[in-house]
Parts: C-alpha cells; structure tokens; sequence
C-alpha cells in the first residue's frame, strides 16, 4: 500500500501530460480484451494502434482481440496489424451468426489485409468470438478483466447468453460476474440520440445493443466522446508503407484527422484516473429496438456515462496522437518519481 501513495504521490508531481500517461494502479499491467469491428472507420487503427503502445509500455496484459463484424476482411486485417506490433498469437475471434450488415464494406480492411501477413484468409478461418472470450476469462483471475468493446455488441451478447461447455462449467453470466471487473463500450450519442438515420455502433445490432445494456451483470462505462477530437494528422511521420498510414490514408484522402470515438473509449478503460473525465454515475443508458439511445434516470445503477472535460481535449488529443505513432508506451518519468 505505501508503494501505491508513494507513486500517487509522485504522480501528483508531474506536468499535466506526463502524469496523465501514468495509470496508478496496484496491479499492472491491467488484464484487457479488446472488440472491435474494424471496418467502417478508420479510428479502429489507430486504436489498435494505441492498444499496442499501452502493452508495450506495461500498461495493459492484451488477453484477446475480438472482431464484432462479419465483413469478411476484418479478422485478417486485425490479425495483420497484431503481427505487425508483434503479437501475431493473440488469440482472435468473429461472429458465429450473423449480427450486423456488411453492407457499408470497409476503405481499408481488404488493402491491410493483403499487404500484410495475416493468419486468416477471411472471417471464415477465424476462431467464434464467443470460445475466445470464454477461454481468456476462464484464465484470468477473478475481478480482474476489463472489457473494451468499439464496434457492435454482438460478441458480448453471444458471451452473455453463452452456457457451460468444456471451456468452463460457468455460463457467460457467471464468468462475467466471477472474472470482468467493467465493461467499457463505444456507441451512442449523450445525452440523448434519437435520429435512427445517423449511424451509431448501437444500430448494425441492436438485439445485442439492448440486451448487453440490460441484462449484462457488471459496470457499463458509456462513451461517445471523441467526435471533437481530431486525430492523425501525424500519420505523415511514418512511412508510407506503415498500416496505420495506409488505412488512414485510404479512409481521408486529403483530409488530415479523423474523430477519435475509439481512442477515448481505450484510453479511458486504462487510465480512468487520469485527469481527462467526467464519469456520471446518475441515471443510466435506454437503448430503444433500433438502436437509438437516451441517458434517463430509470434504468440500470451499474451504467456509468464516460465524457471527456472540455479544457482536457486538447490534452487528450495529443496523447492519442502520440500514442498511434506507437512509441514504447508512457513517456519517461523524472528521476524524483522513480
């Protein structure tokens, strides 16, 4: 215990930007799974991207990469970017039944995944998500897994709904409330988003959507902050052939940032200390049948709202820059805060 008060303590010292990237915490690196869909929008890269940053510095243990899309090329091509950071085994799973459309396609998923060596052909060589998820948590320690999910909630619906099976005697229920300590999700516009026309993580699936909001037995955290955060601007800095520069290049063209929904829901799973948020705890999120959402005050106790504070954007857009160029995870601490 005097080692956590000693590194808050020495956190508290730091400027404002270095202490940010320091998740104080007593046990790292913090057990996550990350989900993704990884096919519309090109901020799934850059946020694998800082997923890897974060493990290469000691933040976080990557127990398992989930893909929440059937568009065909979305596993090989997070396949091909794990491989790329250097965690080409981490275990990958996709859908096993048919969740949201793949009719939008993906600018980029087909070009990372033919560029670069993957595993998986298509979708179709890859694991179900659902025996991926429950292998990693029946591995871990008890309360100690976090959840990040980007994309559509499809694999955290099947998880929910999952029975026992010679990966583990619990049901998915029971091995989220013995191994998940939160959920972190993606999706939704606060405090309210009722125009079914604009697209949202929530409306591909929103069967899944409504039941992981109701009936999922540990903490949601809510985030749809990151649209006033432009990121990726820095792309130009690595070389062309990088995966990160070419997805994003095929997803803007001319244009230099792109939003950074994903970036924050991430960095917010990591670092939830960190001075960047606003977490109310008051009320919780209605998910309507298609996929549109009001935050009210009669739903569940355990949802959380994520928001990023206005006079820490343009804080946290630089650390999300800084960490998607992937340099070896947090920035050096002072020798007076070692």
């Amino acid at each position: 215990m005097w080692l956590r008060s000693l590194l808050l303590f020495a956190i508290g010292l730091l400027p404002g930007a270095v202490a940010q990237s320091v998740q104080a915490s007593d046990e790292l690196p913090i057990p996550l799974i990350f989900d993704t869909d990884i096919d519309t929008d090109c901020d799934d890269v850059g946020t694998v991207a800082c997923l890897h940053a974060l493990a290469d510095g000691g933040e976080i243990e990557i127990l398992a990469t989930t893909v929440s899309s059937n568009y065909e090329h979305s596993a090989p091509c997070l396949d091909a970017l794990n491989q790329y950071y250097g965690r080409g085994t981490l275990p990958l799973g996709v859908p096993n039944r048919e969740g949201a459309s793949v009719n939008r396609g993906s600018r980029y998923a087909s070009q990372i995944a033919s560029q670069f060596p993957s595993r998986f052909k298509t979708n179709a060589d890859a694991p179900a998500a659902v025996d991926v998820l429950r292998r990693a948590l029946a591995a871990a320690a008890d309360h100690s897994v976090r959840i990040v999910t980007v994309g559509y909630l499809t694999n955290a619906a099947d998880l929910l709904q999952s029975g026992p099976d010679p990966i583990s005697p619990l049901s998915g229920r029971e091995l989220i409330q013995q191994k998940v300590e939160r959920l972190v999700v993606m999706g939704g516009r606060y405090p309210e988003h009722l125009d079914p026309n604009v697209y949202g993580n929530f409306k591909p699936d929103p069967d899944s959507a409504v039941r992981v909001a109701n009936e999922w037995p540990s903490v949601i955290y809510f985030s749809g902050d990151g649209e006033k955060m432009g990121t990726g601007s820095q792309r130009t800095q690595l070389p062309s052939s990088h995966p990160l520069r070419v997805a994003y290049d095929l997803f803007l063209g001319d244009k230099l940032t792109r939003p950074s929904w994903d970036q924050t829901t991430l960095l917010f799973a990591v670092r939830p200390d960190a001075a960047y948020w606003k977490v109310t705890q008051q009320g919780g999120n209605h998910i309507f049948p298609n996929g549109t959402n009001r935050w009210v005050d009669d739903a569940p106790d355990d949802h959380r709202l994520v928001q990023v504070i206005e006079s820490q954007r343009e804080a946290l857009t630089a650390e999300i820059d800084r960490l998607m160029l992937h340099p070896s995870g947090p920035p050096p601490r002072s020798e007076e805060s070692r």
